[in-house]
């Protein structure tokens, strides 16, 4: 089909085309995704805004599709701008009774919460081990970066090898 003809009617897309050369200016959901995990099984703490490493992308189901996640620097670059999601299941207790986490955005915690903490999950008085879970859509621009992080004055512990965290862009 002749471009002056996609020009003057209307493209069906029911219709199969046959296109050359590079498409852009497209996005697909779940692109530039990751999973992170520790590869220690040892405690852990984090103190407020301090990252919580995750220093594997390779083993097991964990992967890293677009290279985007720093197994050094514990941080997701944004490949585009766009829509993302990003989420933890951080194990924690053993003998702190408080714990608390949040996600940091460009080195700055996430400002979703009315409190001064800016906490995505927190237990206090509970020093038995539990998960704590938390989900964020948010929009990125091209190079921010995303860490999962403490929110406490004093230090959260967590497992590091029952806990990790990944993300995707949605559009």
């Amino acid at each position: 089909m002749a471009l002056s003809k996609i020009q003057a009617e209307s493209m069906n897309l029911a219709d199969t085309y046959a296109f050359s050369g590079t498409v852009s200016g497209t996005s697909v959901s779940g692109s530039a995704a990751f999973s992170a995990r520790h590869d220690a099984n040892e405690w852990g703490t984090v103190g407020d805004g301090g990252i919580v490493n995750f220093n594997n992308d390779s083993t097991g189901d964990s992967f890293d599709t677009d290279n985007c996640y720093s197994t050094s620097t514990y941080k997701y670059t944004a490949p585009s701008t766009g829509v993302y999601m990003f989420w933890y299941s951080i194990y924690t207790a053993d003998g702190d009774t408080s714990n608390g986490f949040s996600f940091l955005k460009n080195s700055s915690k996430v400002d979703f919460a009315n409190t001064g903490d800016d906490m995505m999950s927190y237990v206090d008085t509970v020093n038995f081990d539990h998960v704590q879970t938390a989900t964020i859509v948010i929009p990125l621009a091209s190079g921010d970066t995303m860490a999962a992080c403490g929110t406490l004055s004093g230090t959260s512990d967590y497992f590091k090898g029952h806990s990790k965290w990944g993300g995707c862009r949605l559009a």
